[in-house]
């Protein structure tokens, strides 16, 4: 078993040579497998990738022990003496002060892929012992890794502003023990992030004008009309707008809500007014909170900062500035040039610390309902984020429960299941770099390293299904390409006769009628779009605004002064969204015809009849069904009337033996088991109706 925090300290001597044994054996650590430069240039690019690699990418981070840390936090003492645990500090007497200090609980064995192992204490009978547990990341940073490369070896590397800017839906999750270093990562990376997201959208902005000149030589890019041309090019092309949100337990607050006028709590932090969190008649989840418009980095940064000035943190035994919540960043970007895209969503969270009972145990009643509260959204998002690591890797359905907690309704925009943006979710776990936080460094290390899957094995070209795009090759590609293409024309060139037919009609004359199947010039040409080799599987895994760039790219020289890169636009963004609508039915179909083909099981025959014969919680043998005691019977469930007897078990055995003597000295006799079963009846109407109100049970289910 696993030893204490306080254990662990009296034989550090011994764990450290056995620490210095297994790393003696151990081959050199594998380096990251490409240089920083390469990724550096990623950087200095800024264009999106068609290639979107993993849809959950995890990291592995342990910052290095800071001076004279282990003292203060474990109470070590080089006198002898006993810790605050009352476990003495020191076994041998000649134990030198040098053997007291920093242990290590973790070793990087692999940077990349990331591999941590965390050194486990524990005591047999024969004394200490230590295991080595492995853990599996898809990148690991050691304690001298600084912020910039975790920077850029992360986000750069996955791509996430491009992936933002190109209205696709982007996620950093914090998670790890208090103490570990998620805010000061965090914050660097927001910092960071407010430094090139502007960089990054002047380059692709100017990339997407640069496309609409090329287009269109003769017409100012924006559309043609000059004023709005210089509104974008002074403004840029994209619009952001920043929300910082603030989950304490289940309260969620506005951190941007100005704090003039507002009342102070006991600990003088503003108390600001709570906002529902909820799902609309459309299906999203966006509470009513202030939305700023930032305009540069350092509006950005500003922002941020003062934000964060007014979280909440608390002094635990573990961390002096404890965060005692959820941190929430998000960055929505417009595209102006597109705007019949969907906004572009860039959400970064650090995640309020886990806690083991042995961090928590020195708390008030307070803090112990926080951290409650806490680790309970945090089993929430790991059952979310695990079931979409294993949605990109399976066909069949995988439902992802984000409706279970406030914290995952609020990163709905990440698992639904059902949205047409492509996303992507980064998740940096941080550990504790002491060996006597080393049971906490395996839980943390548990419930990331399942979130890292492999890429699915290639299994050859799937059958051909004429309702699938996944499924085409070229030449399908290129016939729905020219049809969607030939319908937009058609419904173009209808709109503009119904046009004319009106201001013939209002001088008396009458044109010919139209000939649907007269030929139409096309506003793209689908040649250029669609070269040998490519097909709809490839314009699926590209991003909407790439998809339009290419339009623009192979606009059609012969379509007409009419035909404006505005038209292309539409066009375009209307023919993407109906090949992402298709591949996405395409999918539901085939993950609910894979659920119609499994086996269904029949509890009965598997498992037997119900094993409840008695009334649950009592030897009251259960009514027979049909009778209207067995009506009463089903009301309730196996688990309210085991709760309700579990709680109130005193007082039911009261009110049955004193409705069974009443029983007894009555005239008209009932049979003992008919008594027990109306005062149990009754106890479980009584003790509903005071959780739920009148009406017990019942109402629960209205």
């Amino acid at each position: 078993m696993a030893s204490s925090a306080a254990l662990t300290t009296t034989h550090l001597p011994r764990l450290r040579q056995e620490l210095e044994e297994w790393r003696a054996k151990q081959p050199s650590s594998q380096p990251f497998s490409k240089p920083l430069e390469t990724i550096q240039t990623r950087l200095d690019e800024h264009k999106y990738k068609t290639e979107r690699g993993k849809d959950v990418i995890v990291a592995f981070r342990t910052r290095p022990p800071l001076e004279h840390e282990a003292e203060q936090k474990f109470n070590i003492s080089t006198e002898g003496s006993k810790n605050a645990q009352g476990v003495a500090d020191l076994v041998d007497d000649g134990e030198s002060k040098q053997e007291l200090e920093f242990c290590s609980g973790v070793s990087v064995t692999s940077a990349d892929p990331g591999v941590f192992v965390a050194h486990v204490p524990g005591m047999k009978w024969s004394g200490p012992t230590l295991t080595h547990k492995k853990f599996d990341s898809d990148i690991a940073f050691g304690p001298n890794v600084p912020n910039d490369e975790v920077y850029e070896r992360t986000v750069v590397a996955s791509d996430i502003i491009p992936l933002a800017l190109a209205n696709g839906t982007a996620c950093i999750l914090a998670y790890g023990q208090t103490g570990t270093g998620k805010t000061y990562t965090m914050e660097a990376l927001e910092y960071r992030i407010a430094r090139d997201l502007f960089v990054a959208a002047k380059k692709i902005g100017d990339d997407l004008l640069e496309a609409e000149r090329k287009a269109a030589p003769d017409v100012p890019a924006g559309g043609g009309d000059d004023s709005d041309e210089t509104t974008i090019k002074e403004g840029g092309v994209f619009e952001f707008s920043v929300t910082f949100l603030e989950l304490l337990g289940k309260r969620v607050v506005d951190l941007l809500e100005p704090i003039e006028g507002l009342p102070l709590d006991e600990q003088g932090n503003p108390i600001r007014k709570e906002v529902p969190v909820s799902e609309d008649k459309n299906g999203d989840v966006r509470p009513r909170v202030n939305s700023r418009t930032i305009e540069s980095a350092e509006h950005l940064r500003e922002l941020v900062s003062s934000a964060l000035s007014y979280r909440r943190v608390e002094a635990t035994t573990r961390n002096a500035t404890s965060s005692r919540s959820h941190a929430l960043l998000h960055i929505r970007i417009k595209n102006k040039l597109l705007p019949f895209a969907q906004d572009g969503q860039l959400i970064l969270v650090d995640l309020a610390g886990s806690e083991r009972y042995e961090d928590s145990k020195a708390h008030d009643k307070k803090r112990m309902l926080e951290s409650r509260e806490n680790n309970n959204s945090l089993m929430h998002l790991k059952e979310c984020v695990r079931a979409k690591a294993k949605m990109a890797q399976e066909d069949g359905f995988v439902h992802i429960p984000w409706r279970a907690n406030k914290l995952t309704m609020l990163l709905k925009p990440v698992f639904d299941v059902e949205s047409r943006q492509p996303s992507k979710t980064l998740i940096i776990a941080h550990v504790s770099p002491h060996i006597q936080d080393s049971a906490h460094s395996v839980s943390t290390l548990s419930y990331a390293s399942p979130f890292k899957t492999s890429p699915p094995k290639p299994r050859g070209p799937p059958p051909y299904n004429a309702a699938d795009p996944r499924t085409w090759d070229h030449i399908r590609t290129t016939e729905w390409l020219t049809t969607q293409f030939t319908k937009a024309a058609k419904a173009r060139r209808a709109h503009a006769y119904k046009l004319k037919a009106q201001d013939a009609a209002k001088k008396g004359k009458k044109l010919p009628s139209l000939d649907d199947d007269a030929p139409v010039e096309l506003a793209v040409d689908v040649e250029k779009l669609c070269p040998p080799g490519m097909t709809a599987r490839n314009f699926g895994g590209m991003y909407s605004i790439e998809f339009v760039q290419r339009c623009l790219e192979a606009k059609n020289p012969n379509a007409g002064k009419e035909v404006t890169t505005s038209v292309v636009k539409n066009i375009g963004g209307d023919v993407i969204a109906e090949l992402t609508y298709a591949i996405l039915v395409a999918k539901t179909k085939s993950r609910r015809e894979i659920m119609k083909s499994r086996k269904v099981v029949n509890a009965d025959e598997t498992y037997g009849d119900s094993p409840w014969n008695t009334v649950p919680g009592t030897d009251i043998p259960k009514p027979e069904v049909g009778t209207p005691d067995y009506e009463l019977f089903i009301r309730y469930t196996p688990d309210q009337y085991l709760i309700a007897a579990q709680r109130q078990r005193a007082l039911w055995d009261d009110r049955i033996t004193q409705a069974l003597i009443k029983n007894h000295g009555s005239q008209a006799q009932k049979d003992k088991n008919t008594v027990k079963f109306e005062t149990v009846m009754e106890l479980m109407d009584e003790f509903y109706e005071k959780v739920y109100g009148p009406g017990g049970a019942n109402t629960s289910e209205q």
